[in-house]
C-alpha cells in the first residue's frame, strides 16, 4: 500500500493568504459602509406624482385650454403646494399671473372657477371699469399703467383739463375696434380698455366719461404703481 503524503504550504504562504483574506474582508466592509453612507445622504424625493404644467409661456389673463397645458410626473417633494393634478379642473380657468413653460399650475395662479376672463382678474375691493376709448390700437397691452384725464368745456370755448385717476392698471384691451378720430383735428382714439380701480375712482371715471373728453397718458416702466411717479421725478421735486 502506497502512502499518500500531503505537501504542506510554507509558513510564509499561509501568512500571505491569511493577510489577503483579512484585507479582502476589510475592503468589503469598507465598500458596504460607503454605500450605506451614500444612501443615507441621498435626498428622499418621494414617489412620482402627476401634476398639470404649462405647455408654453402664458400671460396673465390667458384662459387655459387642453392644448395650453400638459401632465408630467414630478417627485413628490418637488411638487409645490396647491398644484393642480387634474387637467379637466383647469380648462376654462383664467390665469391671474404669468406662468412659464413647464411651470406647475397651482390654485393661487388661477382665478375663481366660473368667472369670466375679466372678473377673474379683479382682486377683492376693486372693480374693472371699461373706458369707452383708449390710445391708438396697438399702443397698450395688459399690465400697462395709465393716467386718465378729462377735458371739460371743450365745446364751450373755455376748456380745462383735470386728472381723474392715476396709475390705473390695464387688464384688458378690447379687440376688434380700429383707431378712429373723435373729430376734426382730434387725435385718433383706439379700442376701449378695461382698467382696475377702487369704487370711488370708478364713480369719478363714469362721471368724467359722461361729461368730458377723456385722454389717456401712459406711464413708463419705472413708475411706482402706487403713485405713478418715477424715482427720478420724486427726487427732483
Amino acid at each position: 500500500m502506497v502512502g499518500l503524503f500531503r505537501r504542506r504550504l510554507p509558513r510564509s504562504a499561509v501568512v500571505w493568504f491569511a493577510t489577503a483574506a483579512v484585507v479582502a474582508a476589510g475592503a468589503a466592509l469598507a465598500a458596504r459602509a460607503h454605500v450605506a453612507e451614500l444612501e443615507a445622504t441621498r435626498p428622499d424625493v418621494g414617489p412620482p406624482k402627476a401634476v398639470v404644467v404649462a405647455a408654453s409661456d402664458l400671460s396673465r389673463g390667458s384662459q387655459l385650454t387642453a392644448d395650453s397645458t400638459m401632465v408630467v410626473d414630478l417627485p413628490t417633494t418637488l411638487v409645490p403646494p396647491g398644484a393642480m393634478t387634474a387637467p379637466e379642473a383647469v380648462v376654462g380657468r383664467v390665469l391671474v399671473a404669468d406662468i412659464a413653460r413647464g411651470e406647475v399650475v397651482t390654485a393661487t395662479r388661477l382665478g375663481s372657477a366660473g368667472r369670466g376672463p375679466v372678473a377673474a382678474l379683479v382682486p377683492p375691493g376693486l372693480r374693472a371699469f371699461a373706458l369707452p376709448v383708449g390710445p391708438p390700437a396697438g399702443t397698450l397691452r395688459p399690465g400697462d399703467l395709465v393716467d386718465v384725464l378729462a377735458t371739460y368745456g371743450a365745446n364751450a370755448g373755455r376748456p380745462y383739463t383735470e386728472t381723474v385717476a392715476t396709475a390705473l392698471e390695464v387688464i384688458d384691451v378690447i379687440q376688434g375696434d380700429r383707431s378712429v378720430a373723435n373729430g376734426p383735428g382730434a387725435a385718433p382714439s383706439g379700442p376701449p380698455i378695461v382698467v382696475l380701480a377702487d369704487p370711488y375712482t370708478v364713480e369719478r371715471l363714469a362721471r368724467a366719461a359722461s361729461l368730458a373728453l377723456l385722454s389717456i397718458a401712459i406711464l413708463g416702466q419705472d413708475a411706482d404703481p402706487a403713485t405713478g411717479i418715477s424715482p427720478e421725478t420724486a427726487t427732483s421735486s
